[in-house]
């Protein structure tokens, strides 16, 4: 997916079509499925899309109009965390959608310039930790590995070896915060989650959980339906406080050879969940030079998963996994993993 280009000049047509193919992603949620359907047709809204620099601006958008809602306003019948049980989503709520989009532009704009969509689920590791145990092992490695992850956001991804994983009647782990999973192809699982040495985060701008707004922002990122989501995301980040974790703010492509050569001897697993795809190719290929720059001083292994064209993700491991074929496919929230799709 190529990264979104902000501007009064840039044609709808562009802006709809990028809607449109955004559209499948949102098939756990009624409501953005119904806003984005609509939106792909509405010029009014699509201009508002447009002014939003960061990407994907439709996410930016729905988390800014879920920040910004009150209970008082009409829109907010439709959202479950201020209307308890919420109305069926409908043209009347695309209505009010519309109305509270326009009447708010300068506020959702304004969030448009200073937030980013960093959602931070970490349901995800539920899908990640099976491969990355399952790469570290393939290579020997079975003492505790440094973790890195790019566009980390909060961090909360670099709690894997700190939750508790279920997935059916198999369950790994000691935890307060439980992820459960569905496995659906039987794929192997370790005795337990990969320890880790050392736990590092980098971001362009990464989000501090324990300051009341930038958590704030990360809930408006949950989608309005899924309650457990909010919920699992409130636990991850009261765990998250008791986990040493550090955080390094720049471009990865800078940032992860400095970090690599002061973290002490020992192999690097490295990955991006859901986080990459928001960059275009030049940052994507300067990203992969960095990682063969570390990879050629220590030992490495890189975890890829990120959305792919039509919807769903992959799980792919390599150096430069746009080379490589998939060895998963996954929810893009982490509810369940399966097998690669085969070719046709």
């Amino acid at each position: 997916m190529e990264r979104w280009l902000a501007g009064d000049d840039l044609p709808l047509d562009e802006v709809a079509a990028s809607v449109r193919a955004w559209t499948p992603f949102a098939v756990d949620s009624p409501l953005y499925e119904l806003f984005a359907t609509r939106i792909a047709d509405d010029p009014d809204l699509l201009g508002v899309i447009a002014r939003i620099p960061t990407s994907p601006p439709i996410n930016v958008l729905f988390a800014a109009v879920q920040r910004l809602l009150t209970a008082d306003d009409a829109l907010a019948a439709w959202y479950p965390r201020l209307a308890g049980e919420a109305r069926t989503p409908d043209g009347d709520a695309y209505a009010a959608f519309h109305d509270f989009v326009l009447e708010s532009r300068d506020e959702i704009l304004a969030l448009g310039r200073t937030r980013r969509t960093q959602t931070n689920e970490v349901r995800r590791c539920a899908v990640l930790m099976p491969v990355i145990a399952g790469a570290l092992a393939e290579r020997g490695w079975d003492g505790p590995v440094h973790a890195i992850d790019m566009g980390a956001s909060a961090g909360l991804g670099l709690l894997m070896d700190s939750v508790a994983y279920r997935y059916g009647d198999a369950r790994l782990g000691s935890s307060t915060l439980v992820l459960d999973s569905e496995n659906r192809a039987g794929l192997p699982l370790p005795a337990a989650p990969p320890p880790f040495a050392t736990r590092t985060g980098l971001d362009l701008s990464p989000v501090d959980a324990t300051d009341p707004e930038q958590a704030a922002w990360l809930e408006a990122l949950v989608w309005p339906e899924q309650a457990d989501r909010l919920e699992r995301l409130r636990a991850a980040i009261a765990l998250r406080r008791e986990v040493a974790i550090t955080m390094v703010p720049g471009d990865a492509a800078v940032t992860l050879p400095q970090v690599a050569a002061a973290l002490p001897e020992g192999p690097i697993v490295l990955w991006h969940s859901i986080a990459l795809y928001q960059l275009p190719d030049e940052a994507l290929d300067a990203i992969d030079e960095a990682v063969a720059r570390v990879a050629a001083e220590r030992p490495l292994v890189r975890v890829a998963f990120e959305p792919q064209p039509g919807g769903g993700a992959d799980i792919r491991v390599g150096l430069r996994p746009r080379e490589t074929a998939p060895v998963a496919t996954a929810h893009t929230h982490g509810a369940w993993i399966d097998a690669p799709l085969q070719e046709p």
